[in-house]
């Protein structure tokens, strides 16, 4: 679902036209809307994802990754895995291994939508959630009588948020390491 299906979802809800006009009427308020429930939706999933990055004299650059990178969980070089701690600033990690590749394992946020074309950053299964999201937070800035209708989109949202798996996308079974 890109963000003009989402927008288009929303102004249908809200029993509005979906016309050119009407769209960029209310493209930018439902783009910071969709934004913002991709934004809530990914902190509580806490998605992962692995990228290689280069350790150039000791550091890696997590703005170098593709994504913005919230917490690194692991790194690895061929299957080993590789210390690291904190560096000099938050985009320098100190990676302690000689200059190379490594593998990043990190939770992500997704990348703001701004283009029409641009798809959320989250499993498909999460993109109608966006779209009751949008239409609450419409409905909660209206006038008194669309007011009381927000509240049940609200609890859809969020009856829906409850229902994603907290961890989607990770490992079913983990490894436990003994420090000593």
């Amino acid at each position: 679902m890109t963000l003009n299906d989402i927008i288009v979802s929303a102004l249908a809800q809200l029993d509005r036209g979906h016309d050119g006009q009407t769209l960029d009427i209310w493209r930018d308020k439902f783009t910071h809307y969709a934004n913002e429930a991709v934004l809530d939706i990914a902190r509580s999933l806490r998605l992962r994802r692995s990228d290689t990055l280069e350790v150039k004299e000791g550091y890696i650059d997590t703005s170098e990754l593709p994504r913005c990178c919230a917490k690194i969980l692991r790194m690895d070089r061929e299957n080993v895995r590789v210390p690291f701690a904190v560096g000099p600033s938050t985009t320098k990690i100190r990676v302690y291994c000689p200059d190379g590749p490594v593998l990043v394992q990190y939770r992500y946020l997704p990348n703001d939508m701004t283009s029409p074309s641009d798809v959320p950053g989250l499993p498909a299964a999460c993109h109608k959630s966006v779209v009751t999201y949008v239409v609450a937070r419409e409905r909660a800035s209206a006038d008194p009588s669309m007011q009381r209708g927000a509240n049940l989109y609200f609890e859809i949202y969020n009856a829906d948020k409850r229902r994603l798996r907290a961890m989607l996308g990770e490992p079913d079974s983990y490894e436990f390491f003994n420090r000593w």
